[in-house]
């Protein structure tokens, strides 16, 4: 028997459940409120801080068998504003742990601390630590700190392994310019030596400096003017990956926009694959890559000294369109899953192959607490039961046969998520036809005047005419993975009047089967 949800978040529940929630930590330092995690739009696999606006991703790192997330964090409101380096931890990408914000401001007027990156000085280049600090706690920050009128590189440090930190006075960049944020820095092994890349935002440039000591910075190269221009460049990130089945490397520079991007006017990513020989990096062509067609994936950089090689992101899930506005409280935006990168190379067509990122989310196999339905049985539609708390992993293979279709149709798969009574729902479709894929929130619920309802992209279909759709459905958030991941689309959406996402239908045009499903149902990170 499903039980309503409202059953599940009666006062008594929520106050026992909040004391039972008391070993997650919270954002603030404080105990958490009755019912915190249990709103009904509040995600239950993906991050979100206890309370307040959050944004960009900064400063993510592995470090003393953890991995760190700090991330742009207003302390003080459920709005943009006053940033914070709010912070968590996980030993596994999927339980987090919550902390106080890291790094403050000094003053209710700033400067403010601006997105960026974490290293490990492990030994001791900046001459900034003593031997009375362990090795691997000499964690340094470099951020911007945002003033009305300039913007620097600063540095923060930190004994303790990264949960507080001391900011040093002084810049360690300072260009005179009020549009230049969000250092990331890395070690470049082959010249023993660190390389930051950061953002001059209105001039639509990423200048790379290098340093041997994390203080002194000299300007190597500026790459920029190119791609989705926008309003302004932010959050660059630079690192390499091996290309699949071989052992070839490319480098990709990421840059987020904001706004004026392609898809929708808002924020969105895009990247570049090429060539970096430590001080310039040389893209293999200026096409325009998108690293996410939906409209909820923003700022997104990767993770510092992950011991096994992978290259580990993770993105903001929001809009600057609408990011100060959408109906939640006492918390607004999410983070993504962890996504694991890789460069694969795709057939777009009989003539043309492509670089593109693979994105494979994190393993979520420990949330796995039923396979509510696994079949492999060919069909054309079927409805499937959400469980209670409304966060699911479902797989949908799909095959195409032009033999069977009607030649006035899309050949489409139309892949509806609703509530229980049916009244908010959200779409994924294919469209064989003309290799589109699309997510369609138009019923979701909220919405306003730039609450865009339809992102569509171009896929990749092989000759066999097959495709693999992945999606993980978390109450708000949606995130679809196409191919295996070299297509990715984000989404929220904001069901009204406490409902969740209560079921799943799909239906095919002739020709159009669905060769195997499988939907598990999810369990909720935040509990103890």
């Amino acid at each position: 028997m499903k039980i309503p949800y409202s059953t599940l978040t009666s006062a008594s529940m929520l106050a026992s459940r909040a004391a039972d929630l008391q070993c997650l930590g919270s954002s603030t330092g404080m105990p958490l409120s009755p019912g915190t995690y249990s709103e009904p739009l509040r995600p239950q696999v993906h991050y979100t801080p206890s309370e307040n606006f959050s944004n960009d991703p900064n400063g993510l790192i592995y470090a003393n068998n953890l991995y760190h997330i700090y991330h742009q964090w207003n302390a003080k409101a459920n709005l943009p504003g006053y940033q914070n380096w709010g912070h968590a931890t996980s030993e596994d990408l999927v339980h987090w742990t919550l902390h106080p914000a890291a790094i403050t401001p000094d003053s209710e007027d700033g400067p403010f601390i601006f997105s960026g990156s974490a290293i490990i000085d492990f030994d001791n280049d900046s001459g900034i630590f003593n031997d009375t600090t362990a090795s691997d706690n000499r964690l340094l920050a470099f951020y911007t700190s945002a003033s009305d009128d300039k913007q620097t590189q600063n540095i923060a440090y930190s004994t303790d392994g990264g949960y507080s930190y001391t900011k040093r006075p002084e810049p360690v960049i300072d260009i005179d310019n009020s549009q230049f944020r969000d250092p990331k820095v890395f070690w470049y092994e082959p010249d023993s030596k660190w390389v930051m890349i950061v953002s001059l935002a209105s001039q639509h440039e990423m200048i790379i400096y290098d340093s041997n000591n994390l203080l002194d910075w000299t300007e190597t190269s500026r790459f920029g003017n190119v791609g989705q221009l926008g309003y302004q460049y932010e959050c660059p990130d630079l690192f390499p990956l091996k290309i699949e089945g071989s052992d070839e490397e490319k480098w990709v520079l990421i840059t987020s926009v904001n706004p004026g991007a392609i898809n929708g006017g808002g924020s969105a990513t895009s990247y570049f694959i090429g060539d970096f020989d430590g001080k310039k990096f040389t893209p293999v062509d200026l096409a325009v890559h998108e690293m996410d067609f939906g409209y909820d994936n923003y700022a997104g950089v990767t993770f510092n000294n992950i011991p096994d090689g992978r290259r580990l992101w993770l993105g903001w899930s929001s809009n600057w369109l609408y990011a100060a506005e959408v109906p939640t409280a006492p918390w607004r935006s999410s983070l993504s899953l962890v996504h694991e990168l890789s460069l694969a190379r795709v057939n777009l067509t009989d003539q043309e192959e492509s670089l593109m990122l693979r994105h494979k989310p994190v393993d979520l196999s420990t949330l796995t607490t039923d396979t509510v339905k696994e079949t492999s049985t060919s069909t054309n539609s079927d409805s499937v039961e959400f469980p209670t708390d409304g966060a699911v992993d479902f797989t949908a293979h799909l095959s195409f046969n032009s033999l069977n279709s009607n030649s006035s149709s899309k050949s489409a798969s139309r892949i509806t998520i609703e509530s229980e009574d049916a009244q908010n729902s959200i779409e994924i479709g294919l469209q064989f036809s003309d290799h589109i894929a699309y997510i369609n929130r138009a019923n979701s619920g909220w919405s306003n005047a730039i609450f865009e309802s339809v992102s569509a992209t171009s896929i990749h279909i092989p000759d066999d005419q097959k495709v693999s759709l992945r999606a993980i459905v978390d109450h708000s958030q949606l995130e679809l993975f196409i191919q295996d991941g070299i297509h990715l689309g984000s989404m929220v959406f904001f069901f009204e009047d406490g409902r969740v996402p209560a079921r799943l239908h799909y239906s095919n045009d002739k020709g159009v089967q669905t060769d195997y499903f499988r939907l598990d149902a999810l369990k909720s990170i935040w509990q103890c």
